[in-house]
């Protein structure tokens, strides 16, 4: 079992399992018996629909081919970076960063996932034995092996599109979440931190604000966030007409600017 330990920018490292090949490799097996469930379906439907000698190129390409394809980028996009196979397995993608993978981050791995397909590497193969090919042969042979060998080779048992993409597969049960930081993902572009002065508050202060946050949002009381805010304004000198809430809220997201872009 290899652990990841990613350090965040607030003293606290977060702990995540890898997912072992043979996890990974089960996960794919359930998303393939899917795949495979589907387009056998689909194809019947098809056919009962058109018939044997209608035209239903288009409509396999269409209902069939295209949601295959795109099977596994539409399903980590709608479930955080997990498909079906990696739901049932307890596995999921996460950015090296150990948040969420980005939609970039998702479409990169979902780019070389068509590269790297066992299927495509069999489909080949098929082929260049039909022709007689020896070429084609060790071509598809090389394809199917190189990305199994990359997988077994790298220390956190990433495919090629993980290692590109800056992601790695592990156990959805990881021992800290990014939940349980200070941490914030600051998606503004050209955000203004409006009060420096937090950079003099420690981690564990802004732990405690946190907490108080979190416990506002829980019980709808923000009788706390007042008075930590009250007291945050005298100790660091702000002058602000913030609702308390908004005013914590705020002092969170711009430490996190502030610090990681530091």
């Amino acid at each position: 079992m290899s652990i990841i330990k990613i350090p965040t920018a607030f003293n606290i490292d977060l702990e995540f399992e890898v997912a072992d090949f043979g996890r990974r490799l089960a996960a794919y097996v359930i998303d393939l018996l899917i795949r495979i469930a589907y387009v056998a379906l689909m194809s019947w439907l098809i056919y009962r629909v058109i018939g044997v000698e209608g035209d239903g190129d288009m409509p396999f390409f269409i209902f069939v081919m295209l949601p295959v394809s795109l099977y596994y980028l539409i399903s980590e996009m709608l479930m955080s970076g997990q498909s079906l196979g990696k739901k049932v397995m307890s596995l999921k993608v996460v950015s090296i960063l150990g948040n969420t993978p980005g939609i970039s981050q998702i479409l990169l791995r979902w780019m070389f996932r068509l590269v790297e397909s066992p299927l495509l590497s069999f489909v080949l193969l098929g082929a260049a034995m039909q022709e007689e090919s020896g070429i084609g042969i060790l071509l598809a042979l090389g394809m199917a092996i190189l990305p199994l060998v990359i997988v077994l080779r790298s220390p956190y048992n990433q495919r090629l599109g993980d290692i590109t993409a800056g992601t790695i597969v592990v156990r959805n049960q990881q021992k800290a979440s990014i939940d349980d930081t200070i941490f914030r993902e600051i998606n503004q572009e050209n955000y203004v931190p409006q009060f420096s002065q937090v950079l003099r508050l420690s981690d564990r202060d802004l732990g405690k604000i946190k907490a108080v946050l979190d416990n506002a949002y829980r019980t709808k009381n923000a009788v706390m966030a007042s008075r930590i805010a009250a007291r945050v304004q005298e100790v660091l000198h702000i002058e602000t007409d913030m609702e308390p809430v908004l005013f914590l809220e705020t002092l969170l997201n711009d430490y996190n600017y502030l610090v990681t872009r530091d």
